[in-house]
This record gives C-alpha cells, structure tokens and sequence, in this order.
C-alpha cells in the first residue's frame, strides 16, 4: 500500500536521525571534554528541535490519518505500527520546540551538575538545576496529558517508559512488594552476618576487570572482539545502554577496591545489550522494531545479571576461568563462599551494588519521591532529608552523605521522571519470564554448570527479544506467560535461590 510505505519511509528517516543523535549523547557520557559541555548542550538542543519537528511532522499525522480509516486492510502488525506512530503523535505533536529545545539544553546543565555535586557531595549545587528541569517536565506533562488522556503528570510521563501502566497500577503492585520483601530481608540479613565477604575489597587492576568483563559478556552473548561484533564496552560515572541493533555500546563504572561493581553492572548492561541486538530485524527503522518498555529491557538484564549471572550453576561453571582472568587473586577463595559472598543480603545505600533482595526497595523509595514531588507534597530542597528517613524505615540504614544518598543516580538528571518503577516491574517481568523458561526447559540451569549459557539466551530471543514492540507490556507478559503482572514469582524465585544458597 502506498500510504503505509510513505509513513515507513517517514519512520525510518526518523529513526536514522534519534539514533544517530543518541551517539552524541553516549559521547556527553564518555569523553566529552569538560569545556564543550556548553556547545555540546547548543548541539543537542538544535538537534532535539529537529526531531520532534520530523516526528510531529504535518504529513506524518496526515499518512496516520489516512490509514487509521483503513485498518481493515491492514495486517496486525501493520495496524500496530499506525496505532504506534499514532500514540507518539499524541504524547508530542502539542509540545512546542522552545520547549522540547529548553529541556535538552537543561539536561545537559543538569548532567554537569550532578556530576559536580555528587563529587563534591553537596546537593544544593544540584538542586539550582534540577528545580529548572522540573518546572519543565511539569509543563510538558500537562500537555502530553491532554495528548493522550493520562489522570496525571506522572502518568503521562511514565507512559513513555511504560506505556499504559499508570501509577494506581504500580502502587498496588509495590505495596504488596513492600510487604512480602521487608521481612525477608530482615531473615536474610541475619542469616548472611557470618558470610566471608573481605576478598570484594582486593584490589583488581581496571585493565584486568576490563579483560574480565569483556570475557564474560561475550559468554552470555554480547560479542565486542570478533570482526562482526556489534558491540563496545566504555567507562562512565553512571553505568548505561545505548544504541541501536548493530551498534550497541555499554558504560560501566570501573573501581580497583570493587570488582563485582563492573563485573554484575557488566552483566547486566550486556542483558540490555543482547535484547537490543536481538529486536526483529524485519522491523529495523520502524516503531514496532523497538522495544515494547524499559521494564521490559530491565527485564532482560535481570535476568542476565541475577538468574544466570548470580546463579550456583553460572558459577560452578565460570568459576575456574573467574579464578584465571584474575592472575590467582582470588586462588584461596572457594566457588561457594564466592557464590554466597556475591549473593549476600545486606541493606544498603548504593541502589546500583544493591543485592537481589532489596534492590526492589531502593526503587520504592524514588517512585514515592517522585509522587510527592509531582502532587506538590514536597520541594526539590526536601529531598535529601526525606531521602534519609525512607532509607532508615525500609532499610534500617544510615545516610550520612548527599552522595551516597539522593545524588547516587543520574536519572532525574536527565528528565527521567517515571522511569524508575521499570527497574523493580524489570524483576517481576523476569521471575514470570524464568517460570516459563523453567516449564518449557526444566533442565536449563542444569545447563549453564555444562557452559551452555547460549541456551536459555536463544529462549529469550525467540520469545522476548523478536516480538520487539508488538503489544503493551501488560499484553505482553500475559502473551508470554500466560499470566498478568504479579510479584509472586519473583517472591517464589528468591525464596528458592537463598534456601538453597544459605540454608
């Protein structure tokens, strides 16, 4: 049909242009120099302006327009990439581009900020910044909730990250979170008091992790050596994903005292990485060709990092190649005392080095932020000290710094309102995933002790990665499991795994 290869060609134009700007923004993460924040920031809002421009295009919404009447001769998927381009239009076409301009140009102040703040812990150089960012997503979410009919700012900001959840949803979804985690965490924290945990302080040269990580990703699948690799692995402040199919590149934080912080952070930016990879090629340029949510992303690398990446089978395997990438550091270490010491539960501070057990709360606690930042219940300056009392009721621990505390994450840095539900919805996604891997292929965490981690990769490429953005995650995980969202199989999966870790 003639009008529906018109709008693919408009798609593909604009997917060309987004991911190519998303190089610059790796760029800004990697190795800008610091003088050129200014003219990077100059770049990147022209840029943006010519984005929303291309994709709040007057033929778009006419090609849309057109073929909206005619779905009846269109094929489901065709059908979801009109109804896709259409939900865009909605959530865009009326935000102006001062404003979409405005924000870009913010966020790159607000990045320097942050970083500036967080080294020098003091959240006031921050918060002059973030107040501006605020006040602008507040005005674009007030009219991307007219676009599309959200209840509120939040929601219309969330649906970006996750289309058609809303904050009702996830709030039931997180309060009996809440309360099925809090008192497992208080089991196991005193189980893991006497667990050996002193040899993840061992100093490991960076060029070795670097070695170390490279190796690892390329085992679960994430290739950055072969002359067809479709990947890299750079350094960042923030660990982070971008890219797109045949050009994906990973960040990740490197500290010589703290091996497993590049090593699990590695895994699971190779999760993103692999899903990224392995969308549907016969969708490439197309809406229906990304990624149906970041909870869905997160999905894949949880499991990448957590249910392969944590596992006793990953590491009966791993273990003797860990031992020899690591030139006999750890030589005196067991393969169980290191499973246990990487699987520990121990309230934390850092939401990124947070165990499996409590990372869900590091997430909670954001999300309520946010709320009351959004309903107006709490100023931009407010949130270090409620930071500290969130962390003291759901954790029991301390906070004694802005850097360890509300400027550890960059995400508000970048407008990311909204985002943060996908990280904990991430895990329930997976353990639902891995329940169904589980009835399909009993025997595949057998399997990785034998090193066949390609195995349940492949699973997940022919049924996550390739249906891409053919459904709404809620549609989705119920199409893939048979099931709708609910925390019982991530509850069930860590009861499992640390009975039979720790007794």
């Amino acid at each position: 049909m003639e009008t529906y290869d018109k709008l693919l060609k408009k798609s593909k134009e604009l997917y060309q242009f987004y991911t190519g700007l998303n190089v610059l923004r790796w760029d800004l993460q990697t190795y800008m120099p610091p003088k050129g924040m200014k003219q990077r920031s100059a770049q990147l809002a022209f840029m943006s302006k010519i984005s929303h421009r291309m994709a709040t295009d007057g033929e778009l919404e006419g090609l849309v327009a057109i073929l909206e009447k005619k779905g009846d001769k269109l094929n489901f998927e065709q059908n979801r990439e009109v109804e896709l381009i259409r939900r865009s239009l909605d959530r865009t076409s009326n935000v102006p581009e001062d404003l979409v301009a405005a924000e870009s140009s913010q966020r790159t102040m607000t990045i320097s900020a942050w970083k500036k703040a967080k080294e020098k812990n003091k959240w006031k150089l921050f918060e002059s910044e973030l107040i501006p960012m605020l006040e602008i997503s507040k005005k674009k979410a007030d009219i991307v909730m007219e676009g599309i009919g959200a209840k509120s700012q939040l929601d219309a900001l969330m649906d970006t990250w996750e289309p058609r959840m809303t904050t009702k949803i996830v709030n039931a979804v997180f309060k009996d979170l809440r309360k099925q985690l809090i008192p497992r965490v208080k089991k196991y924290s005193s189980v893991c008091e006497d667990v050996r945990t002193d040899f993840k302080t061992r100093k490991v040269p960076v060029n070795i992790q670097r070695k170390l990580l490279t190796d690892i990703a390329g085992v679960v699948g994430f290739d950055t050596t072969s002359e067809n690799a479709g990947g890299r692995i750079d350094q960042s402040e923030h660990p982070f994903t971008t890219g797109y199919y045949d050009d994906i590149r990973i960040t990740i934080f490197f500290l010589e005292e703290d091996f497993s912080r590049s090593i699990f952070g590695g895994l699971h930016e190779s999760g993103h990485a692999i899903h990224r990879q392995n969308l549907n090629p016969d969708w490439k340029w197309m809406y229906l060709g990304d990624k149906c949510s970041s909870g869905f992303s997160e999905s894949q690398a949880r499991f990448v990092e957590n249910m392969i990446g944590r596992s006793s089978e990953f590491w009966s395997f791993y273990f003797p190649q860990f031992v020899k990438h690591t030139n006999g550091i750890f030589n005196d270490i067991t393969s169980q005392e290191f499973l246990q010491a990487i699987n520990i539960v121990k309230p934390s501070k850092i939401r990124v080095m947070a165990d499996e057990m409590t990372y869900a709360l590091h997430v909670i606690i954001r999300f309520e932020i946010e709320q009351d930042l959004f309903d107006n219940k709490i100023d931009v300056s407010d949130i270090p000290e409620i930071w500290k009392a969130k962390y003291e009721k759901y954790l029991g621990v301390e906070i004694e710094t802005d850097t360890e505390g509300a400027l550890q994450d960059i995400q508000w840095s970048w407008a990311y309102w909204g985002y943060f539900p996908s990280y904990a919805l991430g895990n329930l996604y997976a353990a639902m995933i891995r329940e169904k891997i589980t009835s399909d292929m009993p025997e595949w965490s057998n399997d990785l002790a034998e090193g066949h981690v390609a195995k349940p990769i492949q699973w997940l490429i022919e049924n996550v990665h390739r249906k891409s953005n053919l459904y709404d995650p809620s549609e989705m995980i119920n199409k893939i499991t048979g099931k709708s969202l609910t925390a019982k199989p991530f509850i069930d999966y860590l009861d499992t795994k640390y009975a039979s870790i720790f007794g």
